[in-house]
């Protein structure tokens, strides 16, 4: 009666594999600064940097108007933390050279009747023109420009006449509250998710470049007629990748939680699960993109070929619900997709083990059908 496949295998040569690669990783000094300095790098620099709040926003204003409550609503974008400028125009002629050379996102224009008609508590207009390449950016600002309005609308004549006329209707008293993150924070959604994107990259390109870096160098035929098989061959090279992911996720799991004050509420263990088997899907991939390169340049461009889109439709980003249904589908594929339901759960809303099994399982077939179609092609290849 034969064996199974997995019963054959040779743990101790693949643990002399595995050495070697990992002293090839870290003995190598360009290799070692690539997988250790620009991760560190980016989650440091992201988790400043990228952000969905508007801040520090130049507004320019053309005033014709000089009543009273034009000058109360400058004040009040004056007073705003959000805007960080005001600059005063002169003229019409003024406002395509602002908006164009991006010295303001937005221009506030008052005609001469505003405070008049305001006073006399008729209908008035304020003019808003916003920079349509910053869209986002400009529909945020226009909507805190939009509260600044409305509360100074309050107390003019019409406004007060308004509260008057419905003071005797009873108010519907709005009172908003956020789960899991109560200020909206924006590094608290996306650093967790970060984890996951650096994660999932340097297990592509670390898996990714084994193989190709054994065929540039001429080592692989050499690796081939040693005693271990090729199933044992790329069992090995997947480990040293997802010794890297989990490396690198503890790291940047310290950097977010001591560095930037994210939550951590739920389970470690149920992470460090998530993580390898996360890493091990990464990895999996990793090695059909290096199973198809014949060298280290092509390992490095596939494995951003295939990296940025998973990325891209996991949700990490942008909402999944957002994007077209076939895209949405499609996504079910990913790896990525999963993990940032985990990793947000473990991170924000303290998610049991239950609710992260169906996300859990899902990444685990991924990443058999990923590490058994990778074993294949690098079997196909050898």
């Amino acid at each position: 009666m034969a064996m199974p496949k997995f019963a054959r295998l040779n743990l101790r040569r693949i643990a002399v594999i595995v050495r070697k690669e990992l002293l090839v990783l870290l003995c190598n000094k360009v290799s070692r600064m690539l997988i250790i300095v620009p991760p560190l790098m980016q989650i440091v620099i992201f988790g400043w940097a990228a952000t969905m709040e508007v801040r520090n926003v130049d507004v320019a204003v053309l005033n014709h108007d000089s009543g009273n409550w034009s000058r109360e609503i400058i004040r009040a974008v004056q007073g705003s933390p959000t805007f960080r400028s005001v600059t005063f125009l002169t003229g019409e002629e003024e406002i395509r050279p602002v908006i164009e050379k991006q010295k303001a996102l937005f221009v506030l224009v008052f005609d001469d009747t505003f405070s008049r008609r305001a006073d006399a508590g008729a209908p008035t207009q304020l003019q808003v023109i916003l920079d349509g390449r910053r869209s986002n950016a400009a529909q945020i600002a226009a909507y805190y420009l939009e509260t600044i309005i409305r509360s100074i609308g309050e107390a003019t004549p019409m406004g007060q006449a308004s509260l008057a006329a419905s003071s005797g209707v009873p108010h519907l008293n709005v009172r908003v509250r956020c789960w899991f993150n109560p200020n909206l924070e924006f590094q608290w959604f996306f650093l967790p998710n970060l984890i996951g994107m650096l994660s999932f990259m340097l297990g592509l390109v670390v898996t990714g470049l084994s193989v190709a870096r054994e065929r540039e160098v001429g080592t692989f035929d050499q690796l081939l007629v040693s005693p271990a098989s090729p199933t044992e061959i790329a069992l090995a090279k997947l480990v040293p990748g997802c010794l890297v992911g989990l490396v690198h996720g503890t790291i940047f799991l310290l950097i977010s939680v001591f560095g930037f004050g994210v939550p951590f509420t739920g389970s470690l263990v149920l992470l460090y699960v998530a993580m390898l088997v996360f890493a091990m899907a990464s990895g999996g991939v990793g090695l059909m993109v290096s199973s198809l390169s014949a060298t280290q340049q092509q390992a490095f461009l596939g494995a951003f070929t295939v990296g940025v889109p998973c990325i891209l439709i996991s949700g990490a980003v942008t909402p999944v619900i957002n994007m077209p249904p076939f895209l949405q589908y499609a996504s079910q594929l990913n790896p990525m997709r999963h993990f940032t339901t985990i990793v947000q759960g473990v991170f924000l809303k303290d998610i049991t083990v239950a609710a992260a099994a169906v996300s859990l399982g899902k990444i685990a077939c991924i990443s058999v059908v990923a590490v058994s179609v990778a074993v294949w092609m690098f079997k196909r290849k050898a």
